[in-house]
């Protein structure tokens, strides 16, 4: 359905949601970012699929009890209906916009053992809240995990019923008894399970499905997670632990490492300065990461926060695969404005020191332009805690034309960078930026610039270079 998908860019479903661009989908659905999910103009995700005229009534039904769900942890349904597209009729679900899901991460790294503590008990808390409403999840996986702002959220487009069969092909992460296509509580704790070690180890445990033993759990997953993991996996689902046993075993674990840690010293300020200087200055990784010190002794929130944050801002490949899996399909808006791996390598412009302006996101340079010919610099507006996530330097460069008047008329991302978070934030600065108007003689269209923002934890860096008269 993508290229039927992209067609449909521009129209409108049922008079409210404009589909402004595609973001992915499969062969049956299609998913758009829109606006006014919320009742107002904030970002939204509309995903469309076929009619099936036996279940469509029972579909739109479902959505529409997941919306009354509404939990933090959940992604929040908006809306849920039908409409016509190309005289074909399809069912439509309006939910939460989120950027990034668990599934980016891992062919990256995988997680740490204390970035899991942060990650799982949101999702417990999601996973109980759909038991405890009668529901159940049937498709918990990596792609279904996802961050919006600072929370961890579990994706609420495909709940099921408890007992219902219906025709579904048997995934990676389906227990024994999906083959006879039932759903049920035991087989959502089965996928956690399945799901906690693939992102501990970047790989599913090794099954054979046709013996009736369970996947050994490697033994590279560190406990509690490898206790958990091996009560979660036994082929008789009566035997599995519930969402509220693996929540006590995780409790019991944190608060045994709190009795630990309290007995240890407190850093002084200076210690604290000379890690964080140290971190400063490290380069950029790829590989597994240590947790951050604060996380010795802030866990709960504060590890559920860190986590997010490592999702929106950590480094990304430049080219994301084109295949999208998660139920939103919303990752491919991550692919925007990256740089072809065949394009020339340009020079880098030498960075100017930092303005004194970025704290305020803005510096006003005086009426007349400096020798460089730049009138007004805009500086990106970094949060804390996403430049508190950079591992040595991230650069961004942008191209941007200028008119007559030396006004940005466009601007472009000519190297993404490895992170779409500050590839953002530097787009949108460079579009504030203002130069020397043209002089005489000179085409406003052929006016182009360079700017080079260079992003780090103790400061943002930005120079320009004229690349065309």
């Amino acid at each position: 359905m993508s290229e039927t998908g992209k067609q449909w860019e521009g129209r409108t479903v049922d008079g409210r949601f404009p589909l402004q661009s595609y973001l992915g989908g499969s062969d049956h659905s299609a998913v758009f970012l829109t606006q006014g999910g919320a009742g107002d103009s904030k970002k939204a995700a509309i995903k469309l699929i076929p009619v099936d005229p036996a279940g469509a009534e029972k579909q739109l039904l479902q959505w529409k009890s997941a919306r009354d769900l509404n939990h933090p942890n959940l992604i929040r349904i908006f809306e849920a209906g039908r409409c016509e597209l190309d005289g074909t009729e399809r069912l439509y679900v309006v939910m939460e916009y989120a950027e990034e899901d668990l599934s980016q991460i891992l062919p990256e790294r995988a997680l740490t053992a204390e970035e899991a503590r942060g990650m799982l008990p949101p999702v417990l808390r999601a996973l109980q809240s759909v038991h405890d409403k009668g529901f159940v999840h049937g498709h918990i996986q990596p792609s279904n995990i996802l961050a919006i702002g600072d929370q961890v959220k579990l994706s609420s487009d495909a709940l099921g019923v408890p007992g219902e069969r219906g025709a579904r092909a048997t995934g990676a992460y389906d227990p024994p008894e999906a083959a006879t296509g039932a759903v049920s509580t035991a087989a959502d704790v089965w996928q956690l399970a399945m799901t906690l070690i693939e992102v501990l180890t970047q790989h599913l445990p090794v099954w054979d499905r046709a013996r009736p033993s369970p996947p050994e759990v490697p033994a590279a997953v560190p406990e509690p997670f490898r206790e958990i993991a091996g009560h979660c996996l036994r082929v008789d689902a009566g035997k599995r632990w519930t969402v509220a046993e693996i929540g006590d075993r995780l409790g019991a674990e944190r608060q045994g490492s709190e009795r630990v840690e309290s007995a240890r010293p407190v850093p002084t300020s200076a210690q604290t300065e000379a890690q964080t200087e140290k971190m400063a200055s490290a380069p950029a990784i790829s590989g597994p990461q240590k947790a951050s010190a604060k996380w010795r002794y802030v866990l709960g929130l504060a590890a559920v926060v860190a986590v997010v944050f490592f999702l929106i801002a950590r480094p990304k490949p430049a080219n994301p695969p084109a295949e999208i899996q998660s139920t939103q399909a919303q990752q491919g808006a991550a692919a925007e404005g990256s740089q072809s791996a065949q394009a020339p390598a340009q020079p880098e412009p030498k960075p100017s020191p930092a303005a004194p302006g970025e704290a305020g996101g803005e510096e006003e340079a005086s009426a007349n332009a400096d020798e460089s010919g730049v009138v007004r610099r805009v500086m990106p507006q970094v949060s804390p805690s996403a430049r508190r996530t950079i591992q040595g330097k991230i650069k961004v460069r942008v191209k941007v034309e200028v008119d007559a008047g030396g006004n940005v008329a466009k601007a472009e991302l000519e190297s993404a960078g490895p992170s779409k978070y500050f590839s953002r934030v530097a787009l949108e600065a460079a579009r504030g930026w203002k130069f020397s108007p043209a002089q005489t003689g000179e085409q406003s269209g052929e006016r182009e610039w360079k700017l080079q923002f260079a992003f780090s934890r103790a400061r943002t860096e930005v120079s320009a270079v004229r690349a065309k008269r």
